[in-house]
């Protein structure tokens, strides 16, 4: 039997909790049952820590209850009680026999975000607590390059290549708009570049999603603020030629922490465009650049400067090429390919090895 822990959330206007939400749809479809696992309280550290050690570790009780001999149970990871499942998945392990598959979203030792990065707890959560699964679902074979080289086997990983998105939406038609879409958070210090570029001369539309916008910010007549959006109605009203994937604080390349990550991870900003059926312009050194290059759903540039030369001066037969394989690739994300194909995996090469 496959289970999940499924975590009950919140609603969020930001596309944070779109990804887990997915998995948990997809994972459903594969047959698996969830077992819910309640967030913790924001009600300071002191509470949270007692929280954990009573509701955290009674609720790693249902799991243990409900496992069997030869169960496959789905882990999301990073999740709340990190040091709590290092102590208990290996435990659950070696008196049920069953298996644990974990699902990678982030792994914070490497993004380091200054606002959230605690680098006792993100170490064990990157380190030891993977080290525990059975199986290993990576984002791209740049993350699985850098997991082996911190000492994690190699016979563990499966790459995900994409994130799937779920959207029922209708795929706009804009063929012959020259415009980029942004979407994400806004706020000036976590997405510096969208401001630099604000202030640089373009000839194109330039179209914002997400929460967190500058408001004290003077937006010229070639840009305009749509607002911020639920992940599920957020296909529905990008509008653009393109779709950007970049971070950083500099328009000639993507740099700082959050653009060094592009080097390892898929951004679940590039499921959206695409799941919306628009290609992608994105930093040729990204990871997911070898995906957008592989399957011809977008266009890779070294810099943003590059933009208006793409936007205004690609052929209507290459963008047509473009636009198809995005539709294409949208609607594997919308069934969840991606991901079923790497549980597959995983399922097939444990089975393999009993």
């Amino acid at each position: 039997m496959l289970y999940y822990i499924k975590m009950h959330n919140g609603t969020e206007e930001t596309a944070g909790p779109k990804a887990p939400n997915d998995i948990y749809e997809f994972t459903k479809e594969l047959g698996g049952k969830s077992i819910g696992f309640k967030v913790p309280p924001n009600k300071g550290d002191l509470h949270r820590k007692l929280w954990m050690l009573t509701v955290g570790i009674s609720q790693w009780g249902k799991v243990f209850a409900k496992l069997g001999k030869g169960d496959v149970l789905v882990y999301q990871h990073p999740a709340n009680g990190t040091r709590i499942a290092n102590k208990i998945i290996p435990w659950i392990k070696k008196i049920k026999k069953a298996k644990f598959i974990v699902v990678i979203h982030d792994l914070e030792s490497l993004r380091k975000l200054s606002y959230m990065y605690n680098d006792a707890i993100h170490k064990i959560a990157d380190n030891e607590l993977l080290n525990n699964f059975d199986k290993i679902i990576c984002h791209n074979d740049e993350m699985k390059k850098y997991l082996i080289d911190r000492g994690i086997s190699e016979d563990k990983l499966v790459s995900l290549e994409i994130f799937d998105y779920i959207s029922s939406l209708e795929m706009k038609d804009n063929y012959y708009s020259n415009s980029l879409a942004i979407a994400g958070n806004l706020f000036p210090e976590k997405s510096p570049y969208i401001y630099k570029l604000i202030e640089h001369t373009f000839n194109y539309q330039l179209n914002l999603y997400g929460p967190y916008m500058d408001k004290n910010i003077k937006l010229g007549d070639n840009i305009k603020y749509f607002g911020s959006f639920k992940p599920d109605e957020l296909p529905g009203k990008l509008e653009g030629k393109f779709g950007l994937v970049w971070d950083g604080d500099s328009l000639d390349t993507c740099s700082g922490n959050t653009g060094n990550y592009l080097r390892y991870n898929n951004p679940h900003k590039t499921s959206l465009y695409l799941s919306a059926g628009i290609p992608v312009i994105i930093w040729k050194e990204a990871a997911m650049s070898n995906f957008i290059e592989k399957h011809k759903a977008g266009i890779l540039v070294e810099s943003l400067t590059e933009i208006d030369d793409v936007i205004n001066n690609i052929s209507d037969s290459d963008y047509t090429e473009l636009k198809n394989n995005a539709i294409q690739i949208g609607m594997q994300l919308r069934n969840g390919y991606y991901y079923k194909k790497a549980v597959q995996k995983c399922l097939d090469n444990m089975n393999s090895n009993k």
